[in-house]
């Protein structure tokens, strides 16, 4: 079969995409890619002016897949179906896991965290259970929640990636997160405020 002599910026970040997911972020060169796309470097080079760039486009597409994971039907509530695909991710793509969130991750600030309560609006509807829960509590206190519920699902899924825990069942980690969202909600919504 032969090669074709041109490829689109498309074909360089799926084949470097593919890397990533196979290895890591530092498997990641243009040798590499242009191996896996069975050329020499010149196409890479031609359509990726720095790997910076490369790296934006593949940290777009594994936050594509990471949508995927999160709004995939686990269970009858969306919130937890969030959640849990946050740590699917984690667990079924460890290197993309990494790449975004260990190898190579982007700084959150306060106003990131605090951002985070918008997220729900948008992405469960003004008027879903979810978001009328949160509407209820003090902004503090809607803060708080979301911060503390996220920095557990990323602890969490950071302990699922590297095995810390051993194999855990699906169920395990469902009753995890439900155990702690819980408490998290019953916390800041008797606190009021942020600790």
């Amino acid at each position: 079969m032969v090669q074709p002599s041109v490829y689109s910026k498309e074909q360089i970040v799926d084949a470097a995409f593919e890397i990533v997911r196979d290895g890591g972020w530092s498997a990641v060169s243009a040798r590499a890619i242009a191996k896996r796309l069975g050329s020499s470097t010149m196409p890479i080079y031609s359509h990726t002016r720095s790997m910076d760039e490369l790296e934006g486009a593949l940290r777009e597409k594994a936050r594509t897949t990471l949508h995927e994971f999160q709004h995939r039907s686990y269970t009858g509530f969306p919130l937890l179906n969030v959640a849990f695909g946050y740590i699917a991710f984690a667990r079924d793509e460890k290197h993309l896991f990494r790449f975004l969130y260990l190898d190579k991750p982007d700084s959150l600030s306060d106003a990131d965290l605090g951002n985070m309560r918008d997220f729900f609006a948008r992405e469960f509807g003004e008027q879903s259970d979810e978001n009328q829960a949160l509407a209820a509590m003090s902004p503090e206190s809607q803060d708080a929640l979301v911060r503390h519920t996220w920095i557990f699902t990323h602890g969490l899924a950071s302990l699922v990636n590297a095995g810390t825990l051993g194999d855990m069942s699906d169920e395990k980690i469902l009753e995890l997160l439900q155990n702690a969202g819980e408490a998290f909600y019953t916390w800041a919504h008797a606190k009021g405020e942020t600790p």
